[in-house]
Formats: C-alpha cells, structure tokens, sequence
C-alpha cells in the first residue's frame, strides 16, 4: 500500500526529505485568518482551511484536496453509527471498529484476522485497488486502525487520512441509515511485515532500542510505568510495566485537537527525544491493538521506513501463560518522553454568521 499524496516524490534523497521535515513542517495546519467581515467569526471555509495539509508528509489530506478528488476515491467513516446517521461525508461507508480490529491465534500469538477483515471491507463494496480516504471526528485511533487495517491486507490503492476529520468538512453531507453499496469479493495480499508477534518480540528481549529494532510504548506514563493504584492499570493484567527497553511516548501526542500534530514537533519528539531510527524497524505497542495504530501512522507518514504494530499487546504480553522468562515486564528501566497532546477539540466549529 503506497498511501503517498499525489504529490510526494519518492526520488528525494532521505536528507532533503529529513530536512524539509525539520526546517519546514508547519506543515499540517496552514490556517487562514478569514472572518468574512464579522468580527470573532469562523466559516465553514476558515475552519476547512486550518486543517489542509501542505510540506512533505505522507499519507495525510486536507479537505480541499479531499473535494478536488472527491470522485475518484472511496471515502471511510471511521466513527460510531450514531455519528455516522446523523450526519457524514456524502456517499461515505461507515466501517465497524470492531471488525477492522479483530485477532485471532497465530503460531506466534495473536495477528490480525485478516479473513475477518477482508470480508468487512468488501461488504462495504471496497476492492483492493481501491483509492481510499479514512475519516473520524479527528485524526484518533479508530481512524488510524482503519487505514492499518488496509495495510494489513496488503491493499494496491492508496489509503490517506482526512485531516480534521469530519469537523473540517465544508462539502456536501448525508444523513441517516447507510447507501445502499454492492458487496465485492476482497481478495487480501496479506502483508505480515505490518504487524510483529509475541515470539517475535520474546526472541529480540535485551536488544530494543539499542542494537535491535526501536519498540514504543504508545500507553500513558502511568501504565507504562506500572504505578501503583493508578486507575490507567488494567485490573485484568498479572503484571504491571512495560516490555524492557521500550520508551514510551503516550499517542495523543500525534493530535492537536482534531488535527496531526505539527510535524516539526512529532520530528523532534520522535526522532530527537526518543531517538528512533527512521531507517530501521520500529515496533509500536499499546494495550490493544487500536490506539497503537496512531503512532503507526505517524511514524510512517514521517517517513520511518519499516514501522510495525505489535497486535497482540501489552495484555497478551504481561498474561502470557507459560514460560515468562521469555516474557518479561519491567519497571526499573524507563524513559518516558513527555507530550502535550489532546484528542478530539472542542464544540462544532463556531457560529457561522454575523447574526448567530
């Protein structure tokens, strides 16, 4: 899966490419200040203009490209059905969390259902050369999970991500059960090299983030942490920690409100703070196998090479019945890279005329 903005340049040499990032990356949000003669007044326009995406960052679009392109990709809500019926981008799919999120046993541990999944898609009419654009009410995790999911499967067409998410739309809009769509057969081109397994990781225990692969704990400090009475401990682990070697860096801070985080920012906090290696492998992780999916996309429309998700989880980790040595949690060893992060914003967008 390519995923790449029409305009992206894969020629570029990585330090042109690493260097745009860094100098340039204001990037995501290129607001426009407009009040349309009104005094503290945001339009429609004003708001789709603060989310287009500009600079060189992989996967992400803005409305206006959205709109310009509407007709030849298949757009994906990623939100829950009450949203999705009250009001959506026209002629959207609605696609259930919980079928782009399903697992099942593999010889190494849990692995994404990609049977399961390829079936969802195809009920919502999506082939596998499909062009595809995902949305939310942000750039959060269900969104994320969606377009990992197409990863997964090894999907041809192009899968990007709404920037601002349904709050950022200004086009036309659909109410109501969904349209009618004919189901296809997705036939998967399964890619395994998306995810890692639990054996996968217990064979590389002492090396990450150091002579192995870099591993990120995407949970908030206090999980990764293994703080004592803290409500973010999942009561259903035997242990509390983190994988060793991992560094945690919470995934809210790929969000500003309902937008990707500045590049520039997600440059130095991933590349500087956390030192990970845009040329080698980096595992991501969390409890589940959603919120992980965040940093995935991040990473890789950062230009990381070979990003991966660990789908098993924390919780597959820390429970894992036999043979824990292989399997160890830690808590002495940590570095925690601090975020400023926040999901969703705020409110519908504003009143939109001077009269209220």
């Amino acid at each position: 899966m390519s995923g790449n903005n029409s305009g992206d340049d894969r020629s570029e040499p990585d330090a042109t490419r690493r260097g745009l990032l860094r100098a340039a990356a204001g990037a995501t949000a290129v607001g426009a200040a407009s009040a349309a003669g009104c005094l503290a007044v945001t339009t429609p326009a004003d708001i789709a203009a603060e989310n287009e995406v500009s600079g060189n960052v992989d996967r992400l679009v803005g409305p206006g490209w959205l709109a310009d392109n509407r007709a030849d990709v298949v757009v994906l809500d990623a939100r829950d059905a009450d949203g999705f019926r009250r009001e959506r981008i026209y002629g959207a799919r609605r696609v259930p969390l919980d079928a782009v999120s399903a697992q099942v046993p593999g010889e190494g541990g849990l692995v994404p259902d990609t049977d399961a999944i390829a079936g969802a898609f195809g009920d919502l009419g999506v082939s596998p050369d499909d062009d595809v654009v995902v949305y939310g009410a942000s750039v959060g995790s269900r969104v994320t999970r969606v377009a990992f999911a197409l990863a997964a499967l090894g999907h041809a067409g192009d899968v990007r991500v709404l920037n601002g998410g349904f709050g950022g739309w200004n086009g036309r809009v659909g109410t109501g059960s969904r349209d009618r769509v004919s189901p296809v057969d997705y036939d998967p081109d399964t890619d395994a090299s998306a995810w890692v397994t639990r054996e996968w990781l217990a064979e590389r225990v002492g090396s990450f983030n150091g002579d192995g692969p870099g591993l990120v704990d995407t949970r908030v400090p206090e999980a990764y942490l293994g703080a004592a009475g803290s409500d973010a401990l999942d009561p259903d682990h035997d242990r509390h920690g983190h994988l060793p070697g991992a560094v945690n860096v919470d995934w809210t801070g790929n969000v500003s409100g309902r937008r990707m985080t500045d590049p520039g920012d997600l440059v130095r906090l991933y590349e500087v703070e956390a030192e990970l290696d845009r040329d080698s492998t980096v595992v991501v992780y969390g409890d589940g196998n959603v919120d992980p999916t965040s940093t995935w996309l991040t990473l890789t429309a950062l230009g990381f090479e070979d990003v991966r998700v660990y789908d098993g989880g924390f919780g597959e980790w820390t429970n894992v019945e036999d043979d824990r040595g292989r399997h160890p949690v830690e808590t002495a060893t940590n570095v925690v890279i601090e975020t400023d992060g926040s999901v969703g914003g705020g409110g519908g967008g504003g009143d939109f005329s001077c009269t209220g």
